[in-house]
């Protein structure tokens, strides 16, 4: 709450610097001969950089094909259509003018210690917004000064290239974890949340490299192999100070670790802080039929293995099982993310179906608190965890042929320790890899062919299902060039025909499907009319689709980056 509160507050305080001319300071504002001088006008001033913070809206407004609503004005439910606007689209770069200043200006504080401190503050935002920038447009123009309207040649300057841009990502990462502290209020960055970032950066990157190699955006082949090192670097770093680890207390830690009032310092290494009158409605996007009706597609729920580390998809009748099935003796995660049976919010309530909540049938666990914080929520949003830390490091160290066993059993086997699921074995795993993983309909195509082929495909399994809902999904897709998985049909829930259907096995009917006339089953039952409130792939029966009548379509010599607005291109 004090941390949200000050940074509210910096930011109504600097509103002066963003309206004014770029030579010009307001008479009745701060100017750098007043500011600057102090530890606590360093802070203030640096406040306002947490803003680019993701908040809790970003959990649904994702592009995705493992979660959907029906509101959701994202590139993939409105048929992926790649429409340049005249401004805006993110081509926004106030934030680095506030950097930047700040770094010209801070050398007026003659205290050194709060000097470095808020210099790595600095360094590390820049960090984030040039990743931003890069997963978005790519190539970018990199500055590290303030601009003056007069500057005609560095206002028009050519876009730079891939390897300059990563290269000052890394640089300034390097910098801010070196003058940051390694302990620090868990809503404020530190030196370990520059590492992650540092880590999340270069595997995007060098995986973007490796996959797109020879196409539109690598043409010219640019090496991957030193970046992903550097992120195996930066996560060991984190891990071998053993400062975080997996939160694994409870009877569904993994639920707790997404409902907890306050980020559990245990695992989360930097979060996003709510509080007091600073709530958020994620509640209420899986609560109420009015935000959208959002789920989770039967993408996501096929990839959850069973309980005894087998693949769900190998059993057989895996593709047309009703729900009560599916979700028997799975991954413990599938319940602690999809509501199943018995499950029960953290307020008390008892979950119940509702297919007015939920387009896919498959409603949302993860975050949800229960109907009594419906737009009223203040659990605290991660933004990096450990559990990404472990997944990057293994990735990148299978993606570069480096990959043991031992770094298995020290990364992501302790994420499946978390839910007491058996460990990834990387032997047995490249014997045979899953079909599915690889299927027409819910696979990748481009994973490496070499002999790692099967334990990459694992770990982007367990990246699917650890970090779901945590706006990582369409950024893996476009490091992958997977994007025509994009372009599935979204599906849900399995009916094999009208009739009743009792989801949460408590013995009461909760949904009945009917075809013409509407029965009468029964009172306190939902009463769904095939073909008009939900629709069935195959007319009386089969999986739900949503949005049957969508097209959508993927270029793939274009929509890998986002445009850049035609008004600033003129």
């Amino acid at each position: 709450m004090r941390t949200i509160k000050h940074i509210f507050i910096s930011a109504a305080l600097l509103t002066g610097f963003a309206s004014c001319d770029l030579n010009e300071f307001p008479k009745d504002s701060i100017s750098p001969d007043t500011f600057f001088h102090t530890e606590s006008e360093l802070e203030l001033y640096t406040n306002q950089f947490y803003l680019m913070e993701p908040t809790a809206v970003n959990l649904y407004d994702e592009p995705s094909n493992l979660i959907v609503d029906g509101l959701s004005q994202s590139d993939v439910v409105v048929g992926l259509t790649r429409t340049v606007p005249s401004s805006g689209g993110g081509w926004s770069w106030s934030y680095l003018r506030y950097i930047n200043y700040y770094l010209q200006n801070s050398h007026r504080c003659e205290d050194a210690t709060a000097r470095k401190r808020y210099d790595g503050v600095a360094y590390f935002w820049r960090a984030y917004f040039y990743f931003e920038k890069l997963k978005r447009f790519g190539e970018v123009p990199w500055y590290d000064q303030v601009l003056a309207s007069d500057q005609d040649e560095l206002l028009a300057k050519p876009r730079d290239s891939r390897d300059v841009i990563i290269n000052h990502i890394i640089e300034d990462c390097d910098k801010a974890a070196e003058n940051l502290p390694a302990s620090s209020s868990i809503y404020k960055v530190s030196r370990y949340a520059a590492l992650a970032l540092k880590s999340r950066a270069c595997l995007f990157e060098g995986t973007f490299r490796k996959y797109h190699a020879g196409h539109t955006f690598n043409k010219n082949n640019l090496p991957y192999e030193a970046i992903l090192q550097e992120c195996v670097n930066a996560s060991l770093d984190i891990m071998n100070d053993k400062k975080y680890s997996i939160y694994s207390t409870g009877k569904n830690p993994y639920y707790s670790l997404f409902t907890s009032e306050n980020a559990i310092a245990q695992e989360v290494i930097l979060a996003r802080c709510y509080g007091g009158n600073f709530a958020h409605a994620v509640d209420a996007y899986a609560l109420m039929p009015s935000k959208g009706m959002a789920g989770y597609t039967k993408a996501l729920v096929f990839s959850y293995l069973m309980q005894d580390g087998s693949r769900f998809t190998d059993r057989e009748g895996w593709a047309t099982m009703p729900f009560t099935e599916e979700t028997k003796e799975r991954d413990p995660r599938l319940a602690q993310t999809v509501l199943t049976q018995n499950a029960q919010y953290v307020d008390g309530t008892e979950g119940t179906f509702n297919f007015a909540n939920t387009v896919t049938g498959y409603p949302m666990l993860k975050y949800i608190s229960g109907p009594n914080y419906i737009n009223a929520s203040t659990i605290d949003v991660p933004i990096y965890r450990m559990a990404e830390v472990y997944l990057n490091y293994a990735e990148a160290k299978a993606e570069l042929g480096t990959l043991t066993q031992d770094d298995l059993d020290h990364s992501v086997n302790l994420i499946r320790d978390r839910v007491g699921m058996p460990h990834l074995n990387k032997s047995a795993a490249n014997a045979d890899p899953d079909p599915f993983l690889t299927s027409e309909l819910y696979g990748y195509k481009n994973v490496d062919n070499g002999p790692n082929k099967g334990v990459i495909l694992e770990i982007r399994r367990e990246r699917r299902i650890e970090l779901v809902m945590e706006s990582f999904r369409w950024d893996d897709v476009i490091r992958w060039k997977e994007g025509q998985t994009l372009v599935e049909q979204f599906k849900g829930m399995y009916f094999p025909g009208p009739g009743v259907y009792d989801l949460d096995r408590d013995g009461k009917i909760d949904v009945c499907l009917y075809d013409g006339k509407k029965p009468d089953s029964g009172k306190d039952i939902q009463y769904l009319k095939i073909g008009s409130d939900v629709m069935l792939e195959n007319g009386s029966s089969g999986n739900i689709v949503v949005n049957p009548h969508l097209s959508k379509e993927w270029d793939e010599n274009r929509d890998y980056l986002y445009p850049i607005p035609s008004n600033e291109r003129s």
